[in-house]
């Protein structure tokens, strides 16, 4: 028995085949891990590639209403939908509020797999607002804040400190304030008791901006909510193209027979019978037998009536130029009779030079027996200009001026509705220079509301860009937008007051008349 159990224990011809089994097992576990991690991989895989399918058309959503986003869009125009080779998007717009926007896309994959991602933005449109963005101080005054009974009404946007002082008020809004606090006077106001105004201020006092019900008196801050988060906005730079194109423009549309430009429809102008720019004085308009018309230049250095510079038609450096203009105390151009839509009729003239023809009018003439100033399409100065005298204007046109602008005057659109909406008359002052604002008016906005200044008659009226500064003197009322580098409230009283149908008609070659500012802000996924 022992014997027998010995060679039993001793027998080792099993082992092999254990082992070989046991090996087997292994492998077979090995294997079928291995198939279960890469089917889970390929799973997850797949998974990832689905949503990242939905994540692509969601994100495809944003990019198409991103690039298209205009002052049409609106929230009844959303849900905009669309389709990629990833799935389909849906995208809905939310309005903040303070030209602060909420895009939500909604994007669903080939699978069914869904993402959702949202992007934050600010659009504005300059022409809808005041501007100084140049600088890390903007608006400038002598005593550090705007003087005397100040107001500014509408949207804002500047760099620097607002210094709102005793008797001035910052109405309606939003207002925007880059790298500065905003301060309040005991009599100054930031909003009303009944209309509470929006504020974007990253400034790091304590506090950036006055908390409601800070101040007492006659002023007082109402604001509806503080934005810490303040687009960097950079003025629009007038470059040299961009000048040359306004030259060349200016001289096109001196021989095109056309009041303005074509695609204003204004009809057809007397301008040239040969296609020449010398025609201009010479040519006989219908039933005139004699005429003759005198250029914006006692003496023309160019013969295309709307370019004021060299002979040869070339331009000056950038706001350099020395071919100088000066409106006031002489007549030049002429026109028809006009009938403007608020009734008023106007006689042609000048005598012996008038069109026969109602309601046309050179695209730049000027009356100095009542001070009235015709404009359509595009003037270009290839040096300073200075309005002498106070005007009034009739048309739609820009006068861009390659040198400092110099105003002595007021300057309105003509009519009873003297902010120009009724007839959608507005001027555009261009220049890469300075503005000099250096008439004074009697008036005071002391305690007058947003609409009662509206409805003051502005001493200026119409859109200003200067990339440099505007110079303001004391007590103007601005009615429209000034978009300067810098805005220099030196004198007291100075009023800016928006025109929320300005953009509607804008005259051309004003920068920024294309297209808006859209500035992305937060964006988050899911």
């Amino acid at each position: 028995m022992n014997a027998k159990m010995r060679r039993l224990l001793s027998d080792e011809s099993g082992v092999a085949l254990i082992t070989v089994i046991g090996i087997m097992a292994v492998i077979t576990v090995l294997a079928v891990g291995s198939f279960v991690l890469a089917q889970q991989t390929l799973f997850e895989s797949k998974k990832v590639e689905d949503e990242s399918r939905a994540f692509r058309a969601a994100s495809s959503g944003l990019d198409v209403v991103l690039t298209t986003f205009s002052d049409e869009s609106t929230a009844t125009d959303f849900p905009i939908t669309g389709e990629t080779p990833d799935g389909t998007y849906s995208v809905t717009l939310e309005d903040l509020g303070g030209s602060e926007y909420r895009l939500v896309s909604s994007g669903v994959g080939l699978d069914g797999s869904n993402e959702t991602v949202k992007q934050q933005f600010y659009y504005m449109n300059l022409w809808k607002m005041n501007f100084a963005g140049t600088g890390p101080q903007s608006l400038i005054s002598g005593s550090g804040g705007l003087a005397g009974t100040s107001n500014i009404i509408g949207p804002f946007y500047m760099k620097g400190n607002l210094g709102i002082a005793n008797n001035m008020s910052c109405l309606e809004g939003p207002f925007f304030v880059k790298g500065g606090n905003i301060t309040v006077g005991s009599s100054g106001s930031l909003g009303t008791p009944s209309t509470y105004v929006k504020v974007y201020c990253d400034g790091t006092g304590n506090p950036a901006v006055p908390e409601n019900g800070a101040k007492g008196g006659a002023g007082g801050v109402y604001v509806t909510s503080v934005s810490r988060s303040v687009p960097d906005i950079t003025l629009p730079t007038i470059t040299d193209e961009m000048l040359e194109q306004w030259a060349t423009k200016s001289q096109a549309e001196s021989i095109d027979n056309i009041m303005g430009t074509p695609d204003r429809s204004l009809g057809a102008n007397l301008e040239t019978s040969n296609g020449q720019a010398s025609d201009y004085s010479l040519m006989q308009p219908p039933s005139t037998l004699t005429w003759h018309r005198a250029m914006a230049q006692a003496t023309p250095t160019n013969a295309n009536y709307k370019f004021i510079g060299r002979a040869d038609g070339t331009i000056s450096d950038r706001g350099a130029g020395t071919t100088n203009l000066t409106l006031g105390g002489r007549t030049f151009g002429a026109w028809g009779s006009v009938t403007t839509t608020d009734g008023i009729s106007l006689p042609a003239g000048p005598a012996g030079a008038n069109y026969t023809l109602a309601n046309k009018y050179d695209d730049f003439a000027y009356d100095d027996v009542n001070n009235r100033l015709y404009i359509s399409g595009t003037v270009f100065i290839d040096g300073s200009l200075t309005i002498s005298e106070d005007m009034t204007y009739i048309g739609n046109g820009s006068i861009v001026v390659n040198g400092p602008i110099y105003i002595n005057g007021t300057v309105r659109p003509y009519g009873t509705n003297t902010q120009g909406e009724t007839n959608q008359f507005a001027l555009g002052l261009v220049t890469p220079a300075d503005i000099y604002v250096s008439f004074s008016t009697n008036n005071n906005y002391a305690n007058k509301t947003a609409d009662e200044i509206r409805a003051t008659t502005p001493d200026m009226a119409g859109a200003f860009f200067c990339q440099g500064t505007v110079h303001f003197g004391n007590n103007p009322l601005v009615r429209g937008s000034v978009i300067a580098g810098k805005i220099d409230s030196g004198g007291p009283n100075m009023c800016l007051v928006t025109n929320p149908l300005l953009p509607t008609y804008l005259p051309e070659s004003l920068p920024g008349v294309d297209r808006g500012l859209l500035m992305p802000g937060l964006w988050t996924r899911g």
